[in-house]
């Protein structure tokens, strides 16, 4: 699922993302009742007072798991903004056709299932790295 962000992201639009479209989604696909692992990076946003006083609050739907301080870039999600990145047009005019070239990259991407399959099969082996490095940097 892609949520277009116009302007500088902030923490309550971050709450408002995880509150619209992220609770939802995670409540129909796993139930509501049971606690959903959720990782995120250690962005500035993720880690401001104000989101993680929300995820205390919401603390029955989600276990914040610990990400290591220099391993931000072991998530496959940058991966996939990598792959978004190389097929992207940047040099289309508005902020419209922007979010259009990126809902058709990142649909032709929903469409390789073996991608997808890859990237997560990869989680074993990216989290004995990290503990083997005791919390520093991979090659991920």
């Amino acid at each position: 699922m892609l949520h277009r962000i116009d302007g500088r992201l902030t923490g309550k639009q971050y709450i408002n993302i995880l509150e619209d479209a992220l609770l939802p989604s995670a409540w129909a696909r796993f139930g509501t009742d049971e606690l959903i692992p959720f990782v995120q990076d250690l962005s500035s946003i993720h880690t401001s007072d104000i989101v993680m006083n929300w995820f205390e609050d919401e603390g029955v739907s989600f276990q914040l798991l610990p990400w290591p301080p220099k391993g931000a870039d072991m998530n496959p999600i940058e991966n996939v903004w990598a792959e978004m990145v190389r097929d992207l047009d940047c040099q289309r005019g508005t902020a419209n056709d922007l979010w259009d070239s990126v809902l058709d990259i990142w649909n032709h991407l929903s469409l390789r299932p073996n991608y997808w399959r890859t990237l997560i099969n990869s989680m074993p082996q990216r989290l004995r790295m990290v503990i083997e490095a005791e919390g520093d940097w991979t090659k991920y």
